[in-house]
């Protein structure tokens, strides 16, 4: 059989069979083929190669000789062509040994049991509130007990920057080494012994660690970044058919991570404005006044209404008007802090979740803000004569604060509301916060 010597790119672009990749999948290799660069063109065939063979499109074969690591072949379905993929060995380095996964045995061999454990994981990712994260820390608190049975290791922990924020995961054991793992999931890496890793040593000996696993878990584009950690009272306890095991395990978080996303994105998500929809609102302001209540501390409503939106549908056509709540709710998404709630109520009014803890005199620096974004921001709209037109837009807010105008969501979203009906009174285009009356005023409880 005549044989060809030929590199990533042109194993990307004329050999795999891309067109049976998911969807993300081809976005991926599409966009490491626009960057041209060596690293990503590697990684992403290895990705490739490795989603290809899961999904049935590729078998591996058998390699001649006893080189299983030095090379891994490859047989498409109803082709008799053999793609032949020449592999570095394991590289050892300072006490770590880094492994590429296509190096590792073909099938990582899973008892039934452990299959059930693995289903488990979806469970817990599946977000049973608003908060992205909480599916996330049950994904974190299943992770423990689904290793002890894969790996009988003393401790398995998913790290991710989201995780830490809400303390859903310890501090990672080393956080050079987990950033490495979770930019390059391909390569998994390994140290058999850490009183034989100058950099691992004294966190080794701090807690008891012989050895430790770190694996990056491969996920979909715009996804944070996350990695697995194993870690071993034992020294070298893993054999490379353990260490597919590992590969197997961070595969199984990335896709239940992101099943959990889209899940998300499918409940809590407008998906004109890609704003958080009623749902969420609903859902999170209960959760915030309650943290308010047990903190004693304030939270602020927002609501933020385009003004004379009718004007644009009128003027330009409706899907002009779409644009010109997709550029405002992006607007007031900027303006918010990172831990605040920016939803699309419904219509053209948006509603702007100020957490606890927060004075009024910051309520009114964030809505003077939020009206300064959107009004500073100039649109262009294509109009029904197919001309495009440069305009104005600005939004009026009305603003209440729990618990000083209101101790339920409805007594809230009424405060704010009154506010509001003032804001888009003649000239419009500002902010005004809810004055209650002098004779009904809610104490904090």
């Amino acid at each position: 059989m005549k044989q060809k010597t030929i590199g990533f790119r042109e194993l990307l672009e004329k050999v795999l069979p891309l067109d049976e990749l998911a969807t993300r999948d081809r976005l991926s290799v599409e966009r490491a083929l626009r960057s041209g660069l060596s690293g990503q063109l590697e990684q992403a065939a290895f990705h490739a190669l490795r989603r290809l063979e899961d999904a049935g499109a590729l078998q591996r074969v058998a390699t001649p000789g006893n080189g299983g690591a030095a090379a891994v072949r490859y047989q498409a379905r109803d082709r008799i062509d053999i793609i032949t993929v020449h592999l570095p060995g394991p590289t050892a380095r300072d006490g770590l040994v880094a492994f590429p996964r296509a190096s590792l045995p073909a099938q990582a061999q899973a008892s039934l049991e452990q299959v059930r454990r693995l289903l488990q994981l979806d469970d817990a990712a599946i977000p049973a509130s608003p908060r992205s994260t909480s599916a996330l820390i049950g994904l974190i608190a299943q992770l423990d007990q689904v290793g002890g049975e894969f790996l009988d290791a003393s401790d398995v922990r998913l790290v991710t920057a989201a995780g830490q924020e809400e303390g859903g995961a310890d501090l990672p054991f080393d956080e050079a080494l987990g950033r490495e793992a979770a930019a390059d999931p391909s390569v998994i890496h390994y140290c058999p012994d850490t009183a034989r890793c100058p950099r691992l040593m004294e966190m080794g000996r701090r807690h008891g660690v012989r050895s430790v696993v770190f694996a990056g878990v491969p996920a979909g584009a715009g996804a944070a970044p996350a990695h697995l950690e194993i870690l071993s009272r034992e020294a070298d306890p893993y054999r490379p058919e353990n260490l597919a095991m590992v590969a197997l395990l961070a595969d199984y978080c990335g896709g239940a991570l992101e099943r959990a996303a889209r899940l998300e994105k499918l409940v809590f998500i407008d998906p004109l404005t890609s704003a958080y929809n009623r749902a969420y609102f609903d859902l999170e302001v209960q959760s915030e006044m309650a943290r308010a209540q047990r903190e004693q501390s304030s939270m602020a409503l927002c609501i933020a209404d385009i003004d004379d939106f009718k004007k644009f549908n009128t003027a330009y056509g409706y899907e002009a008007g779409n644009q010109v709540l997709v550029q405002v709710a992006q607007a007031l998404k900027r303006g918010v802090r990172p831990f605040d709630t920016a939803a699309r109520w419904g219509g053209e009014e948006f509603a702007l979740l100020l957490t606890a803890p927060i004075h009024a005199a910051d309520v009114v620096t964030i809505s003077e803000r939020l009206r300064g974004l959107v009004e500073r921001h100039t649109l262009v709209l294509e109009g029904l004569d197919r001309r495009s037109h440069r305009v104005g837009v600005t939004v009026s807010i009305g603003v209440a604060l729990f618990p000083e105008h209101a101790e339920d969501p409805a007594e809230l979203w009424r405060a704010a509301n009154q506010a509001l009906l003032k804001a888009k009174r003649l000239p419009k285009n500002q902010v005004v916060f809810y004055q209650p009356p002098a004779t009904h005023r809610f104490q904090r409880g």
